[in-house]
């Protein structure tokens, strides 16, 4: 009903400036942002619970401030906070959110208070075996304050998402209960007898301070896949023995390789659902093993990994190929580039699934790379991360990985190449913006959505393709740098075509205009 409701109220307001596509500015209309207020306020109080990245922390308390009710002086005091958390370290930069959020929420800002908002959980291994498993309680910032607390401990099945954080599922067992002291990280008990390999969330309810205590809950996700190493020897002998079929050995191979290099430190995963996985690597083991490949050329949505060539370490991607391609068939091919906090698997999972439905209806391939490691920024100059300017293996590794992945794509399934298009919301908009602008001879047009920061030197390579601008004018992180970099490529002569999404916030906006984006790619081709 949604996409017949935004089809009737579409405007055309202004022509864009200086196109020389023919288009006009489009307003689309976001219905459901009042209803939306209390899902985002839910989201961001449990996006907390887990300790997030300090990126995320200032998103949430800034979601908090914007979707809550807050009176001018609670939110004038929680701007002033989010404002001086972006001027100083990560540690005093956590205890400034914390703050900010204590206003918003009206809890009183107490040493008790502080020290409830220092605790996390942590473990050197993310992936437990069942033998020498470490629970750490630790501490994000200093609190002279903290004298210990009580703290009484859970075990929660964690079900699979692709945004930022689990949702939880059923209580497995109660862990413990106990006390701790002030000096951190205390080690806490963990018994993971009878429980079976999956996905699950430790979850720590919390009291400290003793007159004004202060009481929330810290969150964990962790993974529990016993006898790792000897399964994984046993799947690589297995695999050797074996020759040819490599992308179904990459994909068969990878939930091993995953769960080994997250425990070496060296990969993060948004979620991941081990035994499902596993089970399916069983399976392609025995396909390939019987002489059938069940992951080349197959049709529908498929989570896939591959050997990235730079560096030889298998790397996810998600893939939908409707219906409708054959052999010698050439489809058109677009490439979806996730936000941040979120992996390959968002794009197409996201609001129901509706990019697979509308691959479906328009004959599109669509592919969905990692781009190498979580909050990478695909390559991009103009991200906002300072950490991956100090890591510029990464950042260019992240522009490789969908470089590579679109030209094996291509390859395997006889894409079009005049027919190649390219999307990506929030800190994919940006690398959209990035690759885009850095490789216009490989796209027929491209959508960036949520993300500004373009910058008069990325017009030399804009100008050469089509593109379509998407933002909400309720997107209080982008709005305003959206704007600015239509007007930059105005007046540098490069022609763009825009909608602005009435109501649309960071995260809407993408999937209320995703029926319009997928009509504008199909009326260019290169």
């Amino acid at each position: 009903m949604k996409s017949k409701i935004l089809a009737m109220i579409v405007l055309a307001t202004s022509t864009v400036l200086g196109s020389n596509l023919n288009c006009q500015a489009q307003v689309l209309v976001d219905y459901e942002s009042a209803a939306k207020r209390d899902e985002i306020l839910q989201e961001a109080e449990w996006r907390l619970t887990f300790r997030p990245s300090i990126m995320v922390l200032q998103q949430s308390v800034q979601q908090i401030l914007e979707a809550g009710s807050p009176d001018p002086d609670q939110a004038a005091a929680s701007s002033e906070l989010l404002e001086q958390s972006q001027k100083v370290e990560e540690p005093e930069a956590r205890k400034l959110l914390w703050q900010a959020r204590a206003i918003l929420t009206g809890a009183p800002w107490t040493e008790a208070e502080a020290a409830l908002g220092s605790l996390s959980l942590t473990t050197p291994k993310p992936v437990w075996t069942g033998n020498g498993d470490v629970l750490e309680l630790s501490a994000l910032y200093p609190v002279t304050a903290l004298q210990g607390g009580i703290y009484s401990l859970d075990l929660f099945e964690a079900q699979s998402t692709s945004s930022a954080t689990p949702t939880l599922g059923r209580k497995i067992r109660h862990l413990a209960d106990g006390r701790f002291g002030k000096e951190l990280p205390a080690l806490l008990p963990i018994d993971l007898t009878g429980v079976a390999d999956g996905s699950y969330v430790v979850m720590a309810n919390l009291k400290v301070g003793s007159k004004t205590a202060a009481e929330g809950n810290v969150a964990l996700p962790v993974y529990l896949l016993r006898d790792l190493d000897a399964r994984y020897a046993s799947v690589k002998k297995e695999l050797a023995t074996v020759d040819g079929h490599e992308d179904a050995k990459a994909t068969a191979e990878y939930p091993y390789a995953l769960a080994e290099a997250m425990n070496a430190g060296k990969r993060e995963v948004i979620t991941f659902d081990f035994p499902a996985s596993l089970s399916r690597s069983k399976q392609i083991i025995a396909d390939i093993k019987a002489g059938n490949d069940p992951v080349y050329r197959t049709l529908g949505l498929q989570h896939r990994a591959y050997r990235f060539s730079e560096t030889g370490e298998l790397l996810p991607y998600q893939i939908y190929v409707p219906s409708s391609w054959a052999p010698g068939k050439k489809l058109p091919l677009v490439v979806a580039l996730h936000g941040a906090n979120m992996d390959e698997t968002n794009m197409l999972g996201r609001s129901g699934g509706q990019m697979q439905t509308l691959a479906e209806e328009h004959g599109f391939i669509v592919v969905a790379p990692l781009g190498y490691r979580i909050n990478s920024a695909y390559g991009s100059e103009r991200s906002f991360s300072g950490a991956l300017t100090k890591d510029y293996a990464r950042l260019k590794r992240s522009e490789r990985d969908v470089l590579e992945l679109t030209g094996r794509i291509r390859d395997e399934y006889e894409t079009d190449p005049a027919l190649q298009y390219l999307l990506g919301n929030s800190m994919g908009g940006g690398g959209t913006w990035w690759i885009g602008g850095q490789h216009p001879e490989m796209w027929a047009a491209i959508a960036p959505v949520a993300y500004g920061g373009v910058i008069p030197e990325d017009a030399c390579g804009l100008k050469h393709v089509p593109i379509l601008v998407v933002v909400g004018d309720q997107d209080t992180l982008m709005l305003d740098r959206v704007r600015d970099s239509v007007a930059t490529l105005k007046k540098e002569d490069v022609g763009v075509a825009y909608i602005e999404v009435i109501g649309g916030t960071h995260k809407s906006a993408f999937d209320i205009a995703l029926s319009q984006i997928f009509d504008f790619f199909q009326q260019h081709r290169r």
